[in-house]
């Protein structure tokens, strides 16, 4: 599968000693981001935004995107990263009618890490150490 998804931070943790990352909580309890995969002729960048929307009810505007220049690549799919001060909403995504994710919520990185799919690790990882040296955190 080829697609794209969003590491995103809540703005108002940025600088602070721990950003917080929008997790949202599978059936299983596993950890995720907002992810998927194209749609033919879709752009990687095109489907995190709209998968962005589906799964969590955020809209991402230009001026929210941080390094989305810079995506992490991974195997299956580019990691982009925003913030953002928007509340988001999980619902049933609006094409299928299927409830991916239980709820949401704000956490750490090692918490994030602790318990999400393997794959993402590295990403985090990765987008944590940016905006860290980015607030000298």
């Amino acid at each position: 599968m080829a697609g794209g998804g969003f590491v995103i931070f809540r703005k108002d943790t940025l600088g602070s000693d721990q950003p917080l990352m929008l997790a949202l909580v599978r059936h299983d309890g596993i950890l995720d981001i907002p992810k998927g995969g194209c749609d033919p002729g879709e752009t990687k960048f095109s489907a995190a935004i709209r998968e962005c929307f589906e799964e969590c009810s955020i809209s991402l505007d230009s001026n929210e995107m941080v390094f989305s220049d810079l995506p992490f690549e991974t195997e299956v799919l580019n990691v982009y990263c925003a913030s953002t001060e928007k509340v988001p909403m999980v619902t049933s995504n609006p094409h299928s009618g299927v409830l991916e994710h239980v709820s949401y919520k704000w956490v750490g990185k090692e918490e994030f890490c602790n318990n999400c799919l393997t794959y993402l690790i590295q990403p985090i990882n990765h987008f944590y150490s940016c905006h860290s040296n980015s607030y000298n955190i």
